[in-house]
């Protein structure tokens, strides 16, 4: 089985750094999840954008807070769903204060031929998400947004919508990782970003608590090709 990520960089996989496609590389069916550690040198916030990210806070997606040398950790876990797809979930948590988490599933959208991310513990929001190499990093980036709402989904104008980005690499002069990823909306600005560095390690899963790390998702249905 082709993990998620390499299966939607496609060609490119074999460039990016092997520690980037060690970690990403995760598949279903493996014991074990990528457990990274570090901290946050910057967590940028817009005032503009502040009731967003504290309605977000009520599903573990976005946060208000902000902060400078912010300790953090990511567990990224690959699963088959109820539906039987393969996913992967990776939960945030950010040691402001109050800790705050953030919590997207990923799951492969035939319909879409891409990545669907589902933000939050109950994917009221999804996004497509496109992956690809860039000089050794991982490079993802949203696209087309949908609110989800009894079951159906409801793509959002242009100015409600944003653009997101996020690069992942290795740092071979620190060895360690490194990320950066903004959010940004026409209207408000920079709606969330982050910049930060981090170590990656393998643990076991236990397999009687690994609902603990995922979102409540099950086997929602994704955006089709006219969504």
């Amino acid at each position: 089985m082709t993990g998620l990520f390499e299966r939607a960089v496609g060609e490119g996989w074999d460039t990016l750094h092997p520690c980037v496609r060690e970690r990403y590389g995760l598949e279903a069916g493996e014991d074990r999840e990528a457990v990274g550690v570090g901290r946050m040198d910057d967590l940028q916030r817009n005032p503009l954008a502040t009731p967003i990210r504290w309605l977000a806070t009520l599903d573990d997606f976005l946060f208000p807070e902000g902060g400078t040398d912010v300790p953090f950790s990511i567990v990224t876990e690959a699963f088959v769903d109820d539906a039987g797809n393969e996913a992967l979930c990776l939960h945030r948590r950010f040691e402001t204060d109050p800790p705050r988490e953030f919590v997207d599933t990923l799951r492969w959208n035939p319909a879409r031929g891409c990545l669907t991310d589902l933000f939050g513990r109950r994917g009221h929001v999804a996004a497509d998400l496109h992956v690809r190499a860039d000089d050794g990093a991982l490079a993802l980036s949203i696209g087309t947004q949908w609110l989800r709402a009894g079951g159906r989904y409801v793509a959002l104008p242009g100015p409600l919508s944003v653009d997101g980005r996020l690069r992942d690499w290795y740092d071979d002069d620190s060895d360690r990782f490194r990320v950066a990823a903004e959010i940004t909306n026409p209207i408000v600005g920079t709606v969330f970003g982050y910049t930060g560095r981090f170590e990656s390690d393998f643990r076991t899963v236990d397999r009687d608590a690994a609902t603990r790390t995922r979102s409540d998702l099950g086997g929602v249905d994704l955006p089709g090709e006219n969504a």
